[in-house]
């Protein structure tokens, strides 16, 4: 509970956790070369409940990566989050 009003407070409410997945990575991420913002939003628009529950997990394996490497992310409040410094 406590991470998802972290998230929710950090890159804005969304509708669901592929939404959630896909905020994070493209303020965090959105730099790498391996990952697609865009193809992101694509991917996960309309969302099945049973793709919802896989972005939760890959949403909190993917901070938990980040946190385990000291990575840093400035969400677009200006504040940073344990999340990506690439």
């Amino acid at each position: 509970m406590i991470l998802l009003t972290f998230l929710v407070a950090c890159f804005g409410a969304a509708s669901g956790p592929c939404d959630e997945y896909c905020n994070y990575m493209c303020t965090c991420h959105g730099g790498d070369a391996d990952f697609d913002c865009d193809q992101c939003r694509i991917e996960y628009a309309s969302a099945d409940p049973a793709l919802q529950d896989q972005c939760e997990v890959a949403l909190n394996d993917q901070i938990a990566t980040d946190e385990s490497e000291n990575l840093e992310c400035s969400n677009s409040s200006g504040s940073d989050t344990a999340a990506a410094g690439r």
